[in-house]
């Protein structure tokens, strides 16, 4: 009986100290995106929303598509200004990823190997939905976020992504260009100032 009891009580704490753990992790992970995830957010998604008014207008003036090559900009613009900004921090100052910030981060590599894909299917095969996967992909990719670290913000406009990605199915040319900068500020400009805002407003408290 006696030994039933211990067993039972072990179990119990096992599962508490599992709970603690997982609660943890989540909070950790939170806070290392408050201090480290706002900053790329921005930059990419600025860049995705000006690259995607830059290409329309010099369309709409043009009527050359081959200006669509400017969306291959995307990632070289958003790394060489995301490096000239990060260059001056040390190596001390990057904070240590735990396990679940590990695992987001390989999600999201491998929703940008995917997003290149389509990008480059979209020059190969014709038709080719490629803002329709490419914006439903980041999409998933900020909630997914959101939702393992339970943080609403990010939960709620990636899920609004989601939806405003299927309207590229209905619209096409170069009336879904707008939409893309549209899409880029909810998805990723709107989450990340308020992500940013949170974490100054826990720097400022912490003073």
């Amino acid at each position: 009986m006696t030994t039933l009891v211990i067993k039972a009580m072990e179990k119990v704490l096992n599962e508490k100290e599992s709970l603690e753990l997982i609660t943890r992790m989540i909070d950790n992970t939170r806070k290392g995106m408050e201090k480290n995830a706002a900053r790329p957010m921005l930059i990419f998604g600025y860049v995705s929303v000006l690259t995607a008014l830059a290409v329309w207008f010099a369309i709409r003036q043009t009527g050359d598509y081959m200006y669509n090559l400017l969306w291959l900009s995307i990632p070289v613009l958003g790394w060489i200004i995301y490096w000239i900004m990060e260059r001056g921090k040390t190596r001390t100052q990057g904070a240590s990823q735990s396990h679940m910030g590990k695992i987001i981060t390989r999600i999201w590599i491998l929703l940008a190997v995917a997003m290149f894909l389509c990008a480059a299917a979209a020059f190969l095969v014709h038709p080719f939905p490629a803002t329709f996967v490419i914006t439903l992909l980041v999409s998933v990719g900020v909630s997914t976020t959101g939702l393992m670290v339970l943080y609403k913000p990010f939960i709620v406009c990636g899920l609004i992504g989601i939806l405003l990605s299927f309207a590229f199915l209905w619209v096409d040319g170069i009336n879904t260009i707008p939409l893309i900068a549209i899409a880029f500020v909810i998805i990723m400009v709107v989450p990340a100032h308020i992500l940013q805002c949170a974490a100054n407003k826990k720097l400022r408290s912490d003073v």
